[in-house]
């Protein structure tokens, strides 16, 4: 009898391990999230989550999804399929078949997948209302950017814009809120509407967003240079200024008191005498003082002159600076989209169809790179 109730005792030692053992194996649901390796551009799929840590966004994986697998940017997730346990309401084989659409890169399957995350959302609980809206937009987006002006893209750029305005007005973290904000300032580009880019970055800078430093400094950047193109000058230069204050000497710095220089200039209502200025800072290297080599500060040191230009009806002269940004100073990909927004924009208002539509069609191809 003793050694019965010895083995009972034992066995249920084993099992109560064994339990506990499984029960610490797992206590988290990994989505399968791939991500554009920094190092050979290749792409990786792993099992994890994303979360903001304290030096930027990460995937997180381990039994415990503490484990930091890898630090990336926003631009570089390529795609979040979500584990069916962290996203009750939709249905796994569903997700899979509208990533398979859109995997087609075709507008006719986009516009299949967009249909599929509507079905979506009529069953997704709160938890899942995110990802879904924010493949809602994304797939609205990509429709979009498949669709040529005389297919009625300005209708279709309207209902785009109204998705990602929605989506980052309703959500204030994850990892989705830099792409949105991306994507909804480039189509207020394209559709000239600086202003409605200006309040999109307005919106990421606020301290409830849940963003890293680094990005929400890139934030306040790329709100005031949305609020110099839409004249919004007071507000551009009290933010470039405080903002340079705080920067340490190099490109950033430079950019910034580019910034305050053209911002400045406006709300004086000089805004050509801050051009020879702005001229200086990139002088000839060779010159007795020279200017900054970086070719990202001379892309938008040319990208204000050309906004300067173009506030005092000089649109010619701002054709030329834009042309300087989109023939030369292009590597930042974002101040090149700008100036050929504005191309577009002159080229119209001189009366040149050809070259706008020369442009138009640029723009298009450019859409990809983002």
């Amino acid at each position: 009898m003793i050694r019965q109730a010895v083995r009972s005792l034992i066995a249920l030692a084993v099992v109560t391990l064994l339990v506990e053992s499984v029960i610490g194996q797992q206590t988290v649901n990994l989505d399968k999230i791939t991500y554009r390796d920094k190092k050979d551009g290749t792409n990786k799929t792993v099992e994890g989550i994303l979360k903001y840590g304290p030096i930027g966004l990460q995937i997180l994986g381990g039994d415990k999804g503490d484990k930091v697998i890898e630090t990336v940017s926003p631009g570089q997730i390529v795609r979040v399929v979500p584990n069916e346990a962290n996203h009750p309401g939709i249905d796994r084989n569903a997700i899979n078949a509208a990533i398979a659409m859109e995997d087609k890169k075709t507008k006719p399957e986009y516009e299949k997948a967009r249909l599929s995350y509507d079905t979506m959302s009529k069953t997704a609980d709160k938890k899942s209302k995110q990802f879904v809206d924010f493949k809602i937009a994304q797939m609205t987006q990509r429709v979009l950017d498949e669709t040529a002006d005389d297919e009625g893209w300005a209708a279709l750029a309207i209902d785009a814009g109204k998705k990602w305005g929605g989506f980052l007005i309703d959500y204030k973290t994850g990892w989705e809120l830099w792409p949105a904000a991306r994507s909804a300032t480039r189509l207020s580009a394209e559709l000239g509407k600086f202003d409605e880019a200006a309040r999109t970055w307005t919106r990421l800078t606020k301290k409830d967003v849940e963003l890293s430093a680094d990005l929400r400094l890139e934030a306040g950047i790329q709100e005031i240079d949305a609020q110099i193109r839409s004249r919004q000058w007071a507000n551009a230069e009290a933010s470039a200024k405080a903002l340079g204050a705080a920067a340490p000497a190099g490109p950033l710095k430079d950019k910034l008191a580019i910034y305050e220089l053209a911002a400045n200039a406006g709300a004086n209502s000089t805004a050509l005498a801050a051009v020879p200025l702005i001229e200086k800072k990139i002088a000839d290297p060779t010159a007795k003082e020279p200017g900054t080599k970086d070719p990202s500060v001379r892309g938008v040191a040319f990208g204000m002159i050309g906004e300067l230009y173009m506030s005092e009806g000089k649109t010619r002269d701002a054709m030329w600076a834009f042309l300087w940004v989109d023939t030369v100073y292009n590597a930042d990909k974002d101040e090149a989209f700008k100036a050929m927004c504005r191309l577009v924009e002159i080229f119209k208002t001189q009366g040149d169809d050809d070259r706008a539509k020369f442009y138009r069609e640029k723009i298009r191809r450019a859409r990809g790179a983002f």
